[in-house]
């Protein structure tokens, strides 16, 4: 039990932390002002600020709602309290496990599954419906954002075209999630060739067991996923929440621009909160990365560049460090959870 209370060893975490802010100091050095940043931090509005860090909370709060009513759909009984939980957890792993943009799924997944001893393949159905709302509105955010600017700003042909490639980027993995979450042949070619793969490093395992266990869980998910699909009335308040949540998420943007005193058009956070956002949920993004793309973006969009880097600096307090620190609160006290329900016999 050992890998429930650390799944993910604090040195290879603190290893990433601390090679992306080598990635953000080397950058930093060689193209900011530092007295500049510094004089900028220093109008701070506290109060603004302080705002920020309760929108993002709001922000999680409201995904879990998502959740909520999604498993509730599925009628897989789960308190807000513990969506809440389990969703800070899935956001510790998606800040910390290198990935395709999936790891905080999964983790959840096979969390409450473990501590609910519930039907895994449901929670599955409930997660990747939730991940197809996500990339939804990150898409139409994206598409709305840019239009935006190419109106109001003449951008040189080569960031509208990346900014074109992301957005294309980012509905095809929309397309390819929905795709595979409908159609079972697809779940289960992808199981075949990953058996093929696994088989080509493990030459004596015999896949059978594994086989069979991993096919019956791809049925009870796209059984959920057909009863999420067969009650469209059910998704109205979830698809509400998962508006809400971005609203309150891409809030944290706005009320930093106001913390330090200037006012940002609407079109601008929009398109650089969702181009990174977009990365992130397919999984391109390393620690330093992300703030990188997020201070040449605005720069790219006419913000100077030092109040570009101060505003990302203040958002990636909240959006990175607040979250690790809550979510790995919020890992452990679930870990010590299911820990205790196997001492108690409960855990299966």
């Amino acid at each position: 039990m050992d890998s429930l209370k650390r799944p993910l060893r604090l040195n290879v975490v603190l290893l990433l932390l601390i090679l992306g802010l080598i990635a953000f100091i080397l950058y930093f050095y060689f193209f900011i002002n530092p007295a500049q940043v510094i004089e900028i931090l220093s109008r701070t509005n506290l109060a603004y600020y302080t705002g920020a860090f309760v929108a993002y909370f709001l922000y999680v709060f409201f995904s879990a709602l998502v959740w909520h009513h999604l498993l509730n759909s599925l009628s897989v009984k789960i308190s807000t309290l513990k969506a809440l939980l389990f969703t800070w957890v899935g956001l510790f792993f998606d800040a910390t496990v290198p990935q395709l943009g999936w790891s905080g799924e999964v983790s959840k997944t096979y969390l409450f599954a473990k501590d609910s001893s519930q039907d895994a393949g449901k929670i599955g159905a409930s997660v990747v419906g939730q991940k197809i709302f996500t990339i939804a509105i990150t898409v139409v955010a994206l598409g709305l954002g840019l239009g935006l600017v190419l109106i109001s700003y003449p951008l040189p042909p080569i960031v509208t075209f990346l900014i074109a490639i992301v957005l294309a980027l980012s509905i095809l993995t929309l397309s390819v999630v929905y795709y595979v979450s409908i159609k079972p042949t697809a779940t289960k070619t992808l199981l075949n060739w990953s058996i093929r793969i696994a088989l080509f490093f493990r030459k004596r395992w015999n896949p059978q067991n594994f086989r069979l266990k991993a096919e019956e869980l791809l049925d009870k998910f796209h059984l959920g996923m057909e009863q999420l699909g067969a009650n469209p009335k059910a998704l109205v308040k979830p698809i509400i929440y998962a508006i809400i949540s971005f609203i309150f998420e891409i809030s944290v943007v706005f009320l930093t621009f106001i913390a330090l005193g200037y006012p940002v058009p609407v079109d601008k956070v929009l398109i650089v909160f969702t181009l990174t956002g977009t990365l992130q949920t397919v999984g391109v993004t390393i620690f330093g990365f992300t703030e990188i793309v997020m201070t040449s973006s605005f720069a790219f969009l006419g913000i100077p560049v030092d109040l570009s880097f101060s505003v990302t600096l203040l958002t990636r307090v909240v959006s990175l460090w607040f979250r690790l620190i809550v979510s790995y609160a919020a890992l452990q006290w679930a870990g010590i959870k299911i820990i205790r329900k196997k001492q108690n016999g409960n855990f299966p």
